[in-house]
């Protein structure tokens, strides 16, 4: 019983892997690192805004960001980042550092960034923006999308 317990879960340490095996992630990446990408190797953006409590934004997120053909297409032409609309972090970005005005996380208290982001657009959750590889707005969507709405979206 001793060597069948210690068996068991050398089994299951070699096979997990075996069991993600093909299944490629959507590669987040924050802004700091955005900024550096982008100067260093131009490339389309995506830029994910959520909520927690949004329910389509977590949906999104676990049925439609995890499809393999959706992330190999997100991760081989754009730099993808996940920010939350009320996150309380300082992000550096831009040449500038944005900082929330309460060190505290509030229900429809934005970051400043969401804020520059959606440019004076209504607060509707998830939101996706996409821009060119000078960081120029190029498209934004403020609802839900399915599998084939995002890939008309991206294309």
């Amino acid at each position: 019983m001793k060597y069948f317990r210690k068996i068991s879960l050398l089994l299951i340490s070699l096979l997990y892997p075996l069991f993600h095996f093909g299944q490629e992630r959507i590669n987040w990446i924050s802004f700091e690192r955005l900024d550096s990408l982008l100067a260093v190797a131009p490339r389309e953006t995506l830029i994910f805004i959520h909520t927690d409590w949004c329910s389509y934004c977590r949906k999104m997120e676990r049925e439609i960001f995890t499809k393999q053909d959706l992330a190999t297409t997100i991760n081989k032409r754009y730099y993808a980042v996940n920010l939350d609309a009320e996150s309380v972090q300082e992000i550096g970005f831009d040449q500038s550092l944005w900082k929330a005005k309460s060190s505290r996380k509030r229900t429809g208290q934005y970051h400043p960034l969401t804020l520059q982001l959606l440019r004076g657009k209504q607060m509707v959750f998830p939101s996706l923006l996409r821009f060119d590889s000078e960081f120029r707005l190029k498209n934004i969507q403020q609802k839900y999308l399915n599998s084939k709405e995002l890939n008309d979206f991206l294309e």
